[in-house]
Order: C-alpha cells, then structure tokens, then sequence
C-alpha cells in the first residue's frame, strides 16, 4: 500500500532541479523544444504555472510512500475548468522500485486523492515514446483526448 506525503521546503528544490532537467530533456527528445535550450529557459516555461513554487495554491508535491520508504515523487494540481478537475504534472516511480505494482497502486492513490479535492477527472500528458507509461495508462481506463504531431523540415 502506497501513501503521500507532502514535500519540505528543502526537498523542493532538488525535486525542481530534477523536474526542470526531466522536462527539458523530454521535449527535446520528443522534437518539442531545441536542445540549444538552456536549464534557465526550460526553468522559466515551467514556472509560469507554479510561480510561487512548494507554495503555489492547489498545487502538491509529494513523495510516494511504500512501508515508510519513499520509492517516488508526484506533482499534482487541483483545478477549476468548468468543473472541477486534477491534472497530473510528473509521477516517477525511482528506478529501483520500477516493475513492483507502485504505477498502478500508485495510480489509484492518486485518483482517491483528486476525488477527496472534488475533481470529477483526471488528465495528463504522457509523451509518445514513453510506451510503458502508455500501456499503464491505457490499462487503468484512460484514453487519448489530443494528438500533437509534427514533422521535421
């Protein structure tokens, strides 16, 4: 059984580091951003939707907790568009954890939590290459809602 705990101040910021480098290199990998693209600009696109951090509101950042070891970290948002919905930002089982049922008991944490915050759904970006990231997905009942496409000229 997984549960949450919220992140310190002190956590924050390597979590950031983390979560800034992650997102840089995952667009690049999926043609989204240039690799020119430095830590501060990739840094500066992410904080428009957390300007205030650890402490921007109806944002958590939590570690993933499995028998008081933590095996990951989550970033989820709580929102209004219309109703009331949770948008999962980042889930990562550490690699050492992978493959031991912590994505889907994970998974069903997460959406215990975002029915006790109101939200009526749950959506996320989950990038094309990320196949086994998909398949989980897939398997717990979501489905595509966007396809971005590009090609290369």
């Amino acid at each position: 059984m997984v549960y949450f705990e919220p992140f310190k101040e002190d956590e924050f910021k390597q979590y950031w580091n983390y979560s800034v480098n992650s997102w840089k290199k995952d667009m690049v990998r999926a043609g989204l951003i240039d690799e020119r693209v430095t830590f501060k600009e990739a840094e500066e696109q992410i904080k428009r939707f957390v300007p205030n951090g650890l402490k921007t509101p109806n944002h958590y950042f939590m570690h993933i907790v499995s028998e008081g070891q933590k095996i990951g970290n989550l970033w989820l948002e709580i929102r209004k568009r219309g109703a009331t919905e949770a948008y999962l930002w980042d889930i990562l089982i550490n690699e050492d954890q992978r493959g031991k049922g912590y994505g889907k008991s994970t998974t069903a944490k997460i959406h215990q939590f975002a029915k006790e915050k109101g939200a009526a759904k749950i959506s996320l970006n989950v990038f094309a290459y990320n196949g086994v990231a998909r398949n989980l997905y897939e398997t717990l009942g979501y489905h595509e809602a966007a396809i971005t496409m590009i090609k290369f000229l």
